[in-house]
C-alpha cells in the first residue's frame, strides 16, 4: 500500500461528515436553485446575448454556486454563523465568470480594467460575459455597502494580483517556489474573498484560517484536474510533482485542529467531510496519473461541454453537484480580440 494511500486512509474518521453532506444535496440543494434564480438568473438574462447562450451560462454558474455552497455552508458551519445563500451563489457565479474570462477569453487589457475596476474605478466591459461580470460584482457592492468589509475586498485586489501571475503556468518554465507562491496566493486569497462575503468584517485569525483553507482547496482541485492541465500545458505543483497527497493530508488534519481550537461549540464535520471526499478523489486521480500513457501519446483533450454529460435544464441535485460545471466561452462567431489591443 503506498504512503498516499495510507495518509488518506488516516483521515477515514473525517467521513463522519458526510451525512451532512448528503443532507445539503437532499434538503438545501432545492434551496439553493431558489435563491440562484431570484438572484443571478435575471442578471445572466440581462447580460448575456441569445437564449440559448443564456440557457448555457446559467447552467454553468448554476451547477458552480451548488458545489461552492456545499463548502460554504460548512465553513458557516464550522465558524457558527449564518449560511447566506443568496451571497454565496452571488460569489460564486462572479468567481466563475472571472476566472474564465482569464483562462478562455483573449479580452484586450483585461488585467489591467480589471485591478481599475477592483480599485474602485470604471469598468467598461468589451463582451457579454463582462457585462456579467461587471453586474454580478455591482450586486455584491450592493449587498455589501453597508457593512466593513475591506478585508473582502484587500483580499480580492491581493488574489488578482496573484491571479496575473498564474499566467505563467501556461506554456513557460516555472519554479516550484513561484508555483507554491502563486498558488497559495490565488487559491488562498480567492477563498478569503468568496467565503468572507459570509462575514465581511474578518479577523487575521479568520483571514489565517481561510487562506490555509483556500490553499488546500487549490491544491485539491489541481489534483483532481492534473489530466487535463497536462493535455493543455498548464503547470502546477501537481504535474510537476513539487506537493504529495501525504502531505496535503497532514495539512487537511492540521487544519481541523484548529478549527476546533478556534470554535470549540461548532461542527466543521460537513466543511472536513467535503474535503475528505476531494482528498480521496484526488488520491484516484494520482493514481491513474501514474498510469498515464507514454509521454508523446495522444492525449483525448475535454470540452466544457463534453464534461457535463447533461442538458442545460437538468437540475437534478446529484447532477449538479457530482458533474463537472464546464466553462464560460466567447460566443460562437466571436473572434477574439487580441492582448495588446
Amino acid at each position: 500500500m503506498s504512503a498516499e494511500t495510507v495518509a488518506v486512509l488516516r483521515l477515514a474518521p473525517l467521513a463522519v461528515g458526510w451525512p451532512s453532506v448528503y443532507r445539503y444535496v437532499r434538503r438545501e440543494v432545492d434551496q439553493v436553485i431558489g435563491v440562484f434564480d431570484r438572484t443571478v438568473g435575471p442578471i445572466v438574462d440581462r447580460s448575456i446575448e441569445g437564449a440559448r447562450r443564456r440557457r448555457e451560462v446559467s447552467r454553468i454558474l448554476l451547477s458552480t454556486s451548488v458545489k461552492v455552497c456545499l463548502a460554504m455552508s460548512g465553513y458557516a458551519q464550522a465558524i457558527g454563523i449564518a449560511f447566506q445563500a443568496d451571497r454565496a451563489v452571488l460569489g460564486s457565479s462572479f468567481t466563475r465568470v472571472y476566472d474564465d474570462l482569464f483562462d478562455n477569453f483573449r479580452s484586450p487589457r483585461l488585467d489591467e480594467r480589471l485591478t481599475v475596476l477592483f480599485d474602485g474605478g470604471p469598468f467598461r466591459p468589451r463582451s457579454d460575459a463582462e457585462s456579467l461580470l461587471l453586474a454580478l460584482y455591482r450586486t455584491i457592492e450592493i449587498a455589501l455597502r453597508r457593512e466593513d468589509s475591506e478585508p473582502v475586498y484587500a483580499a480580492l485586489r491581493r488574489m488578482h494580483r496573484f491571479q496575473i501571475q498564474s499566467r505563467q503556468q501556461r506554456g513557460s518554465e516555472v519554479s516550484g517556489p513561484d508555483l507554491r507562491r502563486i498558488t497559495r496566493g490565488k487559491g488562498g486569497l480567492g477563498t478569503t474573498a468568496l467565503f468572507g462575503l459570509l462575514r465581511p468584517a474578518l479577523a487575521p485569525a479568520d483571514e489565517r484560517l481561510l487562506l490555509e483553507l483556500g490553499d488546500i482547496l487549490q491544491v485539491l482541485d489541481d489534483y483532481h484536474d492534473v489530466s487535463l492541465d497536462r493535455a493543455t500545458g498548464v503547470v502546477t505543483e501537481v504535474t510537476l510533482g513539487t506537493v504529495t497527497l501525504t502531505e496535503t493530508a497532514r495539512r487537511i488534519r492540521y487544519l481541523r485542529r484548529e478549527f476546533d481550537r478556534q470554535y470549540p461549540r461548532c461542527s466543521g464535520d460537513r466543511l472536513f467531510g467535503m474535503l475528505f471526499m476531494m482528498l480521496a478523489g484526488a488520491l484516484l486521480q494520482h493514481l491513474a496519473d501514474r498510469r498515464r500513457r507514454p509521454p508523446g501519446a495522444p492525449s483525448r483533450r475535454r470540452s466544457g461541454a463534453g464534461l457535463t454529460g447533461s442538458h442545460p435544464d437538468d437540475r437534478r441535485p446529484h447532477r449538479l453537484l457530482l458533474w463537472p460545471a464546464g466553462n464560460i466561452h466567447p460566443a460562437a462567431g466571436t473572434a477574439p480580440a487580441r492582448e495588446s489591443d
